[in-house]
């Protein structure tokens, strides 16, 4: 039994694909400039079975390694001073 489609069914399909939007990629800059937006990326990539894939998901946690790697430097610094190199 052949399937046949209105062009109405046709229509309303093609307009609920058209309404899908995909996410803006962010860079890894706009993270650490975003706190905010990182954490709420990170969870949502918690949540994720593709967040190795995901743009959104790979720049967020290197904006927030490169964000405790910083915080690492400043404590040891605070530490130790600067380090010297003779």
């Amino acid at each position: 039994m052949p399937i046949n489609l209105s062009p109405f069914a046709v229509l309303l399909a093609a307009s609920a694909l058209a309404g899908c939007k995909e996410e803006e990629n962010h860079t890894v800059a706009h993270y650490l400039a975003h706190p905010e937006a990182r954490t709420e990326m990170l969870e949502t990539c918690e949540i994720s079975d593709r967040a190795l894939q995901e743009a959104n998901c790979v720049n967020a946690a290197e904006a927030a390694l490169q964000e405790q790697r910083q915080k690492d430097r400043e404590g040891f610094r605070r530490i130790y001073g600067e380090p010297v190199f003779d």
